[in-house]
């Protein structure tokens, strides 16, 4: 996981300079203050994933092109151009996490307008992860129960279930079980 604040933030000001926006049009979008987001920027401080996702959210871009080192996806990619090739646990690129509650990986990125990702959320986790993305995406529960809370409805997904769940829709993930609960994401993208 990328954990250097100020590459983050040279990240985030160059993504909101290429889309024209302020600071204070940043704010507006996010509904963070142009202050924390100016310290974000700095490499100040640590932004929380729902504050990533937000951000992420009003600049029209995915969690993983903030988070991720760029240079490394395209290594990876530029690696397995055109190959069969296989991604095993330990080779995931890490796109956030929560403490010990959920760790957020990318498995695929080397394709426009499809990407893949797996969500763990760990056993136990009372925690709700609110979000929202500019893309559509479909989630396949592997391993667990999945608590979603899609526009007020609330769906326990059990391992094989699936959900789809169209751009710009807020929802909510939560873990239903003792057990670590693990789901894989696709993203769709235009």
């Amino acid at each position: 996981m990328m954990t250097d604040t100020k590459l983050i933030g040279t990240k985030l000001k160059r993504f909101r300079k290429e889309k024209s926006m302020t600071l204070q049009q940043l704010a507006d979008e996010s509904g963070i203050s142009a202050g924390y987001i100016s310290k974000i920027e700095r490499g100040e401080v640590n932004p929380s994933v729902k504050n990533i996702q937000r951000l992420c959210f009003a600049l029209n871009i995915t969690a993983n092109e903030l988070m991720v080192d760029a240079g490394e996806v395209e290594k990876i990619n530029n690696d397995q151009k055109d190959k069969t090739y296989v991604v095993r646990k330990d080779q995931r690129l890490p796109i956030y996490g929560i403490s010990d509650s959920m760790d957020f990986e990318s498995v695929f990125d080397g394709m426009a307008g499809f990407k893949v990702n797996v969500m763990t959320l760990r056993g136990g986790m009372n925690e709700k992860s609110y979000t929202v993305h500019s893309y559509d995406e479909f989630g396949i529960v592997a391993r667990g129960n999945l608590g979603m809370e899609v526009e007020g409805e609330n769906y326990a997904l059990e391992e094989g279930d699936c959900i789809m769940i169209r751009a710009n829709t807020k929802h909510i993930v939560t873990n239903l079980s003792a057990e670590d609960c693990v789901s894989y994401w696709i993203e769709i993208c235009d």
